[in-house]
């Protein structure tokens, strides 16, 4: 019987579906932030960013758009804050 994939195995087929789908979001490379993104009926991008870590974490905005929690406008190349364990919504 052939050996089954490892952690790294399992998360590379897994960026390759999303990347595939173009659902990996911008922030593949960042441990602990999950991304997705969702496109709604209407055609608009919804960016979800989520920080599993215990720690806040600073990104560079690599999308813009307005955060639906908080109403703020996000630019590109800006640095944006996601506190322990929390999340943004980006309309784009």
């Amino acid at each position: 019987m052939g050996a089954g994939l490892d952690q790294a195995g399992v998360s590379w087929v897994i960026r390759q579906v999303l990347d595939w789908h173009n659902l990996s979001g911008p922030y593949p490379d960042v441990p602990d932030v999950e991304t997705a993104v969702r496109v709604t009926r209407d055609g608009t991008h919804l960016l979800f960013l989520l920080n599993h870590n215990a720690e806040p974490v600073e990104l560079v905005a690599r999308a813009g758009g307005v955060d639906l929690l908080t109403d703020q406008r996000v630019r590109i190349g800006q640095i944006i804050r996601l506190d322990a364990r929390g999340v943004m919504v980006l309309r784009q």
